[in-house]
């Protein structure tokens, strides 16, 4: 029987940050497909070709750098021309070399932060990891109600991460009392839409799945989050310009003992389709962010099991 399976082309994608936090792109070359479009520096893997290796060649022929220091980050998939085109993005912490234009038309450094520094022509699959860029590895859901001393971690720790905040069941007092804390030490805080009432953030909401659907704009000036359960809700909150959202469930969870998880293969299928940065939750440890990043995540979401490793 011939084989109907879509042929997989691998790719390694190198992501270069000055010290201002300003990341590296790349023009196509006018004999190329989306020729004047821009990207992060990369190409195919060649016939027994690792992808460390892969990145390591792709750079220096087309930038001029060794690199010498670099870490897996996201790895996102695209159907294309009846392939699938499977890119891995790595986190480049050290090179050495002056940046030449060899087999790029121009190269310049932006912003991730500000859209307005961005080129008008990006390939599409690179808008997820631009976006990807200003987002922590973590975000954290509090739970006072089990765990009424998590705030008291926070100072302490020297991990990245955005906190939303949701208590439904402390009375205002008491989530005004808990906002005063969390902001004390001067973390970013989301207010789930269902504190919208009690609480006014200066960061950013986070909505619920419902609350989602009944908004037809958004603050552009303030960061905002959703929860979400499906492909059509995340394509809703990108249509917003919603920042992230988080997609559950990812396994079995305390919350909702008799709700299969989606698994992995699942939660993949849906993120690879949008262009908005996804969050994994579902009974994340941290030895699941990486899971995450395999499997096209910018990284994930906790209400329970993080809260105890912060360090």
């Amino acid at each position: 029987m011939q084989n109907t399976e879509p042929k997989k082309i691998r790719v390694s994608a190198g992501i270069l940050l000055d010290q201002n936090h300003n990341v590296l792109l790349t023009k196509r070359l006018a004999s190329q497909t989306w020729s004047e479009y821009w990207e992060f520096p990369g190409g195919k893997l060649e016939t027994n070709e690792s992808l460390d290796q892969c990145l390591k060649r792709e750079l220096l022929e087309e930038i001029n750098i060794s690199v010498v220091s670099a870490s897996r980050w996201i790895t996102r998939e695209f159907d294309q021309d009846n392939k699938i085109l499977q890119v891995t993005f790595f986190l480049i912490h050290q090179w050495i070399g002056e940046i030449q234009n060899k087999d790029v038309a121009e190269h310049k450094w932006i912003d991730p932060k500000n859209v307005k520094d961005w080129p008008e022509l990006i390939l599409p699959k690179n808008l997820y990891i631009l976006r990807a860029l200003s987002l922590p590895p973590l975000y954290l859901i509090t739970d006072a109600y089990e765990n009424p001393e998590f705030h008291k971690k926070i100072g302490s720790s020297k991990r990245k991460f955005y906190i939303q905040l949701r208590e439904p069941k402390l009375e205002k007092d008491e989530l005004i009392k808990l906002e005063l804390n969390l902001k004390k030490n001067n973390r970013h805080i989301l207010i789930n839409s269902r504190h919208v009432h009690e609480l006014s953030s200066d960061f950013g909401i986070h909505f619920t799945e419902s609350d989602l659907f009944k908004q037809t704009q958004v603050n552009p000036n303030k960061i905002n989050s959703a929860s979400v359960h499906s492909l059509e809700s995340i394509q809703y909150a990108q249509k917003l310009g919603i920042n992230f959202v988080v997609l559950s469930q990812v396994y079995e969870t305390k919350s909702h003992p008799l709700k299969k998880g989606m698994g992995w293969n699942a939660f993949r299928a849906i993120v690879n389709q949008v262009d908005i940065p996804v969050y994994a939750l579902g009974g994340m440890g941290m030895d699941d962010l990486d899971q995450s990043y395999n499997n096209g995540g910018v990284g994930i979401a906790s209400q329970r099991k993080i809260w105890d490793l912060l360090n």
